[in-house]
This record gives C-alpha cells, structure tokens and sequence, in this order.
C-alpha cells in the first residue's frame, strides 16, 4: 500500500504537457555579419547549418506541474522571446522569474531574477532544433538540462553552457567555446582566421585540426594535462610587457606556456581548464 502511495504521488508531481513553437525568420545577408542569437535556460540547443536562405525553428516546449492547476499556468506563463535587428536575431526564454535585461550589446544572454514574482509550483525545459544558413554567424547558450551542438556553421561560432557538454563540428571561423561541468568537443574542417577560445572547470577539452595548417596554441591549467598528436616546431618566448606603477615599472608575462604548430603565425587557439585535460589531435 505504501509503495502504491508513492507511485500515485510521484505520477500526480510529474504530469506534463508539451508544445511545439515554430518560427522562420528572413536572412538578406547570409555572410557572418548576421547572428543567430539562443539564450536559453533549461533544456538543449542543437543548430545545423544548410543551403537555404532562412533561420528555421523548432522550439519543443515541455511543462511539468504538481498539479493542474500549477501545469496550466506554466504553460501559460514560459514562453519564446523574440528580439530582431537589422543584422540579428535573439530568441530567448521568457517567464516571470526572469526578465531578459537590456545590455549594449543586444546578443548578450543576461537574465534579472523578477523578486517580486512568487515561488512557481512548475518547471519546464525548452529545446530548440535550428537550421541556419550556412554563412551566418551563431552565439548560443544553455544553462541547465541540456547540451549545445552546432554543424556545419561556416560563420563564427561562440557556444557556452555551464552543466552539459558543447560539441561542434565542421568549423571554419572564429570560434569560443566554454562550459562549467561538460565537456568540449571542436573538430575544424579549416582553420579559422583569428582566434578559437576554450576554457572548462570540471570538463576535457578535445579539439581536431587539419593536417598542413598553422597556428599557435597556447595552454593554462591547474590541475589538467595537454596531450597531442601534433608536432609542435616551436616554443614560443613569452611576451614581456610593461607600464609604470607608482614610483615604479610593473612587469606582465604572458604566453609563457605557448608553442606554433606549423610554419609560422596563423590563428591562436587558447585553452584553459581547471581540472580537465586537453586533448589535441589531427582531422
């Protein structure tokens, strides 16, 4: 009788309902000018680039309840933001617990815990599943209950998340990357012009490159190891630089653990962990 109870409580706790969201937006400038904007909280981000000329959305929403009542508002009350600009789009979650603030940069994901909203007896995930094209530029981000995966994007491509993992595949542009407890996985079908960036707390960092590139890869960690299968032909001196303090000159050494992988210069790739390794290897 007992476990009959619980079961009856735990199946009354977890009702659900679920919607699906979907939206198209025009893309005139498909170069890596325009962005593609996810801020969300609860639930994954999954965005594929393609050959056509529009942003394709689709948002699955799935509510959970104690009871119908509490069900019946979350629904009500979770719901997609949309914010459009010349050169972007911004698609965000949006409840009374959390109000997207409004920052110069209108791309940033910064929420403002509402305090004068009451305790909701409710919880919800949002995953979205996008298709880009291929030109454009992407800036998304998950918090909780999901991972963020990105193919195919020859735009830049910045992805964060703090517990999941961040995988993105067949890059070719400007690339950060970062998440808290996951992992990060990047593999380049080319190497981008300037810059990747990548930093984990509990998490690996694994990246592919191509064969015959340039680049330099520089590495800062406290407790992780950096293994690689590719031949480093220089170790780079670190860069000194200084500027007057008080009665005195302050000295700043950086790049002291930084190494060119090919002939000379290219992109500089920047690795930070705190307790994960890096992992480097050939495509």
């Amino acid at each position: 009788m007992v476990l009959v109870a619980l079961l009856v409580g735990a199946n009354v706790w977890a009702q659900g309902k679920s919607e699906t969201i979907t939206k198209q937006f025009a893309v005139n400038n498909a170069s890596a000018e325009f962005w593609f904007c996810v801020c969300n909280i609860n639930g994954s981000v999954e965005v594929e680039a393609y050959d056509g000329e529009a942003v394709q959305v689709v948002v699955k929403k799935q509510v959970n309840g104690k009871t119908n009542e509490d069900l019946a508002l979350g629904m009500e009350e979770v719901s997609l933001g949309v914010l459009e600009g010349a050169e972007f789009v911004k698609l965000f979650l949006s409840s009374p617990n959390h109000i997207m603030e409004d920052k110069a940069d209108p791309l940033q994901c910064s929420w403002e815990w509402n305090r004068k909203s009451e305790h909701k007896n409710y919880w919800y995930t949002l995953d979205f599943t996008v298709k880009v094209p291929k030109g454009i530029s992407v800036k998304l981000s998950t918090v909780n209950k999901g991972s963020v995966l990105v193919k195919n994007v020859e735009g830049n491509v910045y992805a964060s998340n703090v517990n999941g993992d961040v995988t993105l595949q067949n890059l070719a542009s400007d690339t950060k990357a970062s998440t808290v407890n996951g992992k990060l996985e990047v593999n380049y079908k080319s190497l981008p012009k300037e810059f990747g960036s990548f930093n984990t707390v509990n998490g690996d960092i694994e990246i592919r490159v191509p064969e015959n590139a340039s680049a330099i890869f520089s590495f800062q960690s406290q407790w992780g190891e950096v293994y690689s299968d590719l031949e480093f032909t220089a170790k780079l001196a670190p860069k000194v630089t200084k500027a007057p303090d008080g009665n005195g000159v302050k000295y700043k050494i950086a790049n002291s653990n930084s190494y060119q992988y090919g002939k000379s210069g290219g992109p500089t790739f920047e690795f930070e962990t705190l307790n994960g390794d890096v992992y480097l290897r050939k495509q």
